[in-house]
């Protein structure tokens, strides 16, 4: 199983010790592959948004199933996300700090209604990755 990650903006020491340390935990379970979109200094949010957008959907891998992750999509509990890891070829997008063009995206999975750093958010989705996995596997981290 190959699963990748695109998002935009990279992640600063603090945070990419922590991604690090859950994709770690993943890697027995599947690879995993980040692609970073470099954020758009673009004061026009359409058009930043319609710029991020493009560099998103250049980078989706081949005869991948994608997910966007979106305030507006369907909301998940851990069980049921753990059911979306049974792919060969999985993408998760995070969009920019505007969000994107969302009408490109038919999956659409909403973690929250609330708000969350974009660079913190990176870390969520590996740790419902690496649950998801635990889940599948009957690992104790579950509960």
């Amino acid at each position: 199983m190959k699963l990748n990650i695109i998002a935009v903006g990279s992640l600063t020491k603090q945070y990419l010790d922590l991604y690090n340390s859950y994709t770690k935990k993943i890697q027995p379970f599947c690879s995993i592959n980040l692609i970073e979109i470099k954020e758009q200094n673009i004061d026009n949010i359409e058009l930043k948004k319609e710029k991020e957008t493009k560099l998103i959907l250049e980078k989706i891998p081949k005869n991948s199933k994608v997910y966007y992750l979106s305030i507006h999509g369907k909301k998940l509990d851990s069980v049921q996300f753990s059911n979306l890891l049974v792919e060969d070829n999985i993408t998760f997008i995070i969009g920019g700090s505007n969000g994107v063009n969302e009408e490109h995206f038919e999956n659409k999975i909403s973690f929250s209604d609330l708000t969350f750093p974009h660079q913190l958010f990176r870390i969520l989705l590996a740790e419902q990755i690496y649950r998801g996995f635990s889940i599948k596997e009957n690992m104790k981290y579950h509960k």
